[in-house]
Formats: C-alpha cells, sequence, structure tokens
C-alpha cells in the first residue's frame, strides 16, 4: 500500500556511501521514509510514478510538491538496512532481490510493469522483522 505519511523505519548499521539529492518533481508528494526514485529530468519521484528510472535511496525527508509546476527543494536519498515489511518473506529469501511496487510496499516479485528494478536484497530477519540492505545499482 502507497504511504500516506511519513514514517521512520528502523536502521541497522551504517549508511552505506554518499548520499545524492535531488528536487521533489512537479505534482509529486515524497514522504520521509519512503522508497524513492530519479527521473529523466533529475528529479525525485516515487517508484509508482511514470518515468521512474533509477532508485535513489529512503528519503531523509518529505515534501509535497503537489500543487506546484515547479521542481521542489532537494531530498536526499538514504542507503542502509532498514526494516521494512516484505510480505512472504522468510528465512530462506535472506539475499533474494527486494522490488518495490509503490514507495511503501515491497515484494520478492519484480512487478510486471512500473518501475520493475531491484531496490535491494533481504539482509535478514531478526524477531519477525525483515531487514533490507536498499542499495543503488
Amino acid at each position: 500500500m502507497a504511504a500516506t505519511k511519513d514514517s521512520a523505519p528502523a536502521r541497522r548499521g551504517n549508511s552505506r556511501g554518499a548520499a545524492f539529492g535531488y528536487p521533489v518533481a512537479p505534482g509529486e508528494k515524497i514522504f520521509k521514509g519512503t522508497v524513492m526514485c530519479v527521473n529523466a529530468a533529475g528529479q525525485s519521484v516515487r517508484p509508482q510514478t511514470a518515468g521512474a528510472l533509477a532508485f535513489i535511496g529512503i528519503s531523509e525527508s518529505g515534501y509535497d510538491n503537489t500543487g506546484s509546476s515547479a521542481p521542489g527543494p532537494k531530498i536526499t536519498g538514504q542507503f542502509d538496512d532498514f526494516k521494512f515489511p516484505v510480505p512472504g518473506a522468510s528465512y530462506t529469501n535472506i539475499g533474494a532481490p527486494v522490488y518495490a511496487t509503490d514507495d511503501n510496499t515491497l515484494t520478492l516479485a519484480a512487478p510486471g510493469s512500473g518501475f520493475e528494478k531491484s531496490v535491494g536484497h533481504i539482509a535478514g530477519i531478526e524477531g519477525g522483522a525483515t531487514f533490507v540492505e536498499f542499495s543503488a545499482h
């Protein structure tokens, strides 16, 4: 289910690599703590938005740019291990690729349309919680 508010997923480990920031695309609303991508114009969009090209991390902040025709402020993406639900994930899926069907929904299977690239893999499962190592490819 797509995000409807900011979140702060639990984090494990240290940040991986440099974070990059991209302005929020006109008409987009990015929530803090959600999956975000970049489009061909170099703007932050949600993975469910047409034109999402590459995964750029978990958003460090949020911004509502839905009422604007101009790009909004830059939002930086984070790469790390974050606690995110992955329905159906079990210990046998550790190391398996993970895909985003929207800014807050992860799956073990690549979607048949939209943003079809992996956003990371299952790093581990602890106490019933799934941790995903988000990484750029």
